[in-house]
């Protein structure tokens, strides 16, 4: 009699002959029985669980511990089992494992970088407007090159007037027939004065308005030329050419002529003819205008660089007309080409083109001497003013009493200050400080000497 029980994973069985454990899937929960009968203890199965959060085969069941209750016999036995008995039994057949593996995503950002002159910012790098270039748009195009188109087509407004042709109402509405039959007139004549092999760059006439007077029409003849470096001077040549030939087309037939009374003919007024100059529709300055910075523009100009033309600036290096910075780098600013002047080891530089240089040993040493020469002056200053500080303190410590006492004179005087040094007699300042500061004493002098003095004697002179 065998049981099974499952919790939805593989499980196996052993038997009580001690042969190999047999596996069997069930559904979860569920428990198949051979007999209605309790098992006994040597026919309990094992059974292992696998998920997908433990994995573990036979051999490492037993080595973690994991213990299941299986029929044993005890020892010494015939093989009989013993109820309640159980030991730790380690199956065979390995299992399979399930793992989970968990990914993070980790998502990254950059940081943006500060974009000058109006560049913005992309999430990778700055985005440059128009004109700035450099890794942050710093600094303007130091040049870029233009594009020059294989065809340049120019233009040349002319006015001539029809004095065989009155005027109509209808000529002023360019869908009525009256309109278009002058129209087809007109250009059929000018083909025949224009289109000639020494004029192949004729391309016809387009009639933009019809005035009164008699019949005044404003007009342009179109022109086509192959690019060339020199394609403005072969467009105003080109006009000389159209201006010949429509005053010599006005100038044959004039209205008063027998002639232009076939209306088939055009008559005009030589005085009414008008040409004007001819117009390019490509310009190579205004290529450099709208292509430059705005605030910047009006520094570039066309010049060739490397055999090709480009608009460039004084800053910009292989040109003819660089600007020559000496000893320093060119810098296209807001208010023109500037040169910033760089310094070395040995030299500063200065002047608008960094002409100049100045020798930082040199200017070391002026600063030294100057440094030395101003110790010296603080070292005798100071020295002169000790001098002259002891010279005073000697002339008030010198005693005058000495003075008095030497020359004679009866009693004693004292001085109320201490003199001491050298003789002062021969200095007045010096006297007339002595005098201010003492007193004479009279304690020993005797009242009650008598004091002779000679009379005075009158001495004459024989006259």
């Amino acid at each position: 009699m065998t049981m099974s029980s499952s919790l939805g994973s593989t499980l196996y069985t052993s038997s009580s002959d001690g042969s190999m454990p047999s596996f069997s899937t069930h559904s979860l929960y569920s428990t198949n029985s051979a007999s209605p009968s309790s098992p006994s203890p040597s026919e309990i199965s094992t059974h292992t669980v696998v998920s997908q959060q433990t994995t573990m085969t036979a051999k490492e069941e037993s080595t973690s511990g994991f213990s299941s209750p299986v029929s044993s016999t005890s020892p010494g036995s015939t093989g009989a089992p013993v109820p309640g008995f159980s030991t730790t039994s380690t199956p065979s057949p390995p299992f399979t494992r399930t793992q989970t593996t968990v990914r993070t995503t980790h998502s990254s950002t950059t940081t943006p970088l500060q974009c000058y002159n109006g560049a913005t910012w992309n999430g990778k790098k700055c985005v440059c407007a128009q004109g700035y270039s450099g890794y942050q748009c710093k600094y303007p195009k130091e040049y870029f090159l233009i594009e020059t188109p294989q065809k340049i087509n120019a233009t040349v407004d002319l006015r001539v007037k029809v004095t065989n042709r009155d005027f109509t109402d209808d000529l002023n509405d360019k869908s009525s027939d009256a309109y278009k039959n002058f129209v087809q007139v007109f250009k059929s004549r000018m083909d025949k004065v224009y289109r000639d092999k020494n004029f192949p760059q004729y391309r016809g006439v387009n009639v933009i308005r019809l005035r009164r007077g008699s019949v005044v029409v404003e007009h342009e003849l179109l022109m086509e030329a192959n690019y060339t470096p020199g394609y403005l001077e072969l467009f105003e040549n080109l006009t000389k050419i159209v201006r010949a030939k429509i005053m010599n087309e006005t100038g044959q037939l004039h209205g008063n002529s027998e002639d232009c009374k076939n209306l088939s003919l055009l008559c005009y007024d030589e005085t009414d003819t008008i040409v004007s100059p001819v117009k390019v529709n490509f310009d190579l300055q205004e290529q450099c205008t709208k292509n430059a910075a705005e605030k910047l523009a009006q520094f570039y100009y066309v010049d060739e660089l490397d055999g090709k033309l480009a608009c460039v600036t004084k800053c910009t290096p292989g040109t003819k007309s660089e600007m020559d910075c000496h000893h320093g780098r060119c810098q296209l600013q807001q208010s023109g080409p500037r040169c910033l002047c760089l310094n070395s080891d040995t030299h500063w530089y200065s002047g608008e083109t960094c002409e100049s240089s100045t020798s930082k040993s040199m200017v070391y040493g002026v600063v030294g001497a100057v440094a030395a020469l101003l110790v010296i002056l603080v070292v005798v200053l100071f020295f002169l003013l000790g001098r002259s500080q002891r010279k005073l303190h000697s002339r008030q410590e010198y005693d005058m009493s000495r003075e008095w006492q030497d020359a004679g004179y009866p009693g004693s005087f004292e001085n109320t200050s201490v003199w001491e040094g050298q003789d002062l007699k021969g200095d007045t300042f010096g006297l007339e400080n002595i005098y201010r500061n003492f007193q004479p004493s009279l304690r020993s002098v005797d009242p009650t000497t008598e004091l002779h003095i000679q009379r005075p004697t009158v001495v004459t002179t024989a006259q």
